[in-house]
């Protein structure tokens, strides 16, 4: 590869323009010198200096004629090259202008979706129509929300999900990445570059992971509960066991039965999730009720910690108290893991521009700066491999924004290594409940 290649910049034919300048320079000095030795009068003179513009005329529209064709060479090959590397790509690329019309697509667009090159619609709109192009859930998408159209607006779309059906009838998933084109700094972007890429297969085996994970965590669950039974039934036939020893075993059998029916549940509403299998079933109720019953449980978990629970007034919200009370275990269960050496944690209730928000704030170790931007991501673990790790499956987290989200919710969180973490979410409140008898009397 050329340094101009490399660095960006056109090649310059400075050699041609030099060599040309040279000759015309030389051309003018001593052609009318050669002239006057061979012209014997002025007509002669006139004659020979008509000539001698004409084979200037000549000999520069042949040395234009060659850089022009050795240029125009060049270009044709860098187009060859370029749309050669176009349709070399397994990923399905296109360009969209100003105005939402698809001014090139490589033949991965065509392949991908199903269409011959005649029936390849030239707008972005009609595009949307023929593949019934989706969100995951199932929304159809709207002109404005598509990634071209927010990177003709000057945003940057990375790996957006979507979804579209080929006339076949071919259902395709696929992740999507937009990125404005503009002619110089500053200005309106000109183009969009769009980037398809076909996830279809990726999402078939995730799917499959998933059910294993769910039949997996349904089979353990009767063996474990097997195991818990005759550990409780063998300690009540001798409360204690014959020796000490024999009474901590079973405590402890206990426990770790208890353990490994959470980390199966966890793994089961995991895959619940991901199947689209978790359902919720709201109701109202007041919020900081819950984070108190929740706090109430804790201190029986925890003895080295106080709990502490500031709430500003009744707070309604129409959700699944269960799903809500499963985050805030989650919540508070890894403010008790990550603080080992105890310590105040404490839970906030109350409203902020106009939603429900729910804190817990502890005084532990703390995330590392560079761990905290995959923390709600499924199966991570923010301390593994660190002196700080506590173990776990990394489900927890991850499980409470999905629930969230479902409620129409989010989590968000702050954290400084070795000052602690403070984890927030928010929820909508409900709706007032106008008395009907009050208002018509």
């Amino acid at each position: 590869m050329t340094k101009a290649a490399i660095t960006g910049r056109p090649r310059t034919p400075w050699r041609p323009v030099a060599v040309y300048a040279v000759i015309a320079a030389l051309w003018i000095m001593f052609s009318d010198m050669l002239a006057a030795l061979v012209a014997r009068s002025v007509g002669h003179f006139t004659l020979v200096e008509i000539l001698k513009g004409w084979l200037f005329v000549a000999a520069t529209s042949v040395l234009l004629y060659a850089l022009i064709r050795r240029d125009t060479a060049a270009l044709r090959r860098s187009e060859a090259l370029h749309r050669t590397s176009l349709e070399s790509m397994a990923d399905a690329l296109f360009l969209i202008d100003a105005q939402g019309r698809i001014v090139e697509a490589n033949r991965a667009v065509r392949t991908m979706a199903g269409l011959a090159v005649e029936a390849m619609p030239e707008d972005i709109e009609r595009l949307i129509d023929v593949l019934d192009i989706r969100h995951p859930d199932g929304r159809r998408i709207t002109p404005d929300e598509a990634p071209s159209r927010r990177a003709l607006r000057g945003e940057t779309v990375r790996e957006e999900a979507l979804q579209f059906r080929r006339p076949g009838g071919e259902v395709l998933h696929i992740q999507v990445t937009a990125s404005p084109v503009a002619a110089e700094e500053g200005a309106e972007p000109a183009l969009a570059v769009v980037v398809i890429r076909d996830v279809t297969a990726l999402k078939r085996l995730e799917r499959m992971r998933d059910e294993f994970l769910s039949v997996a965590a349904h089979e353990l669950r009767t063996p474990i509960t097997t195991i818990k039974g005759y550990a409780q039934l063998l300690d009540r036939w001798t409360p204690g066991g014959h020796e000490p020893r024999e009474g901590k075993a079973f405590k402890i059998l206990n426990h770790q039965s208890d353990r490994l029916s959470e980390l199966v549940q966890e793994l089961l509403e995991v895959s619940r999730l991901q199947l689209g299998r978790l359902e919720l079933r709201r109701q109202r109720f007041e919020l900081g009720g819950l984070v108190g019953e929740v706090i109430e449980r804790m201190r029986g978990v925890s003895s080295l910690h106080r709990f502490v629970l500031h709430q500003q007034g009744p707070i309604l919200v129409d959700a699944d108290p269960d799903r809500i009370e499963q985050v805030l275990t989650n919540l508070f269960d890894n403010a008790i893991k990550y603080s080992p050496d105890g310590g105040d944690i404490e839970a906030t209730v109350g409203v902020r521009e106009g939603l429900a928000v729910v804190s817990v704030r502890d005084q532990g170790m703390g995330i590392p700066r560079e761990r905290q931007g995959q923390l709600f991501e499924r199966f991570y673990r923010a301390h593994a491999g660190l002196g700080t790790d506590r173990g776990g499956m990394g489900i927890g987290l991850h499980l409470s924004e999905q629930i969230l989200q479902r409620h129409g919710g989010r989590i968000w969180f702050e954290s400084e290594e070795g000052k602690g973490s403070m984890f927030a979410f928010s929820l909508a409140l409900a709706e007032p409940v106008h008395d009907e008898q009050g208002a018509h009397p």
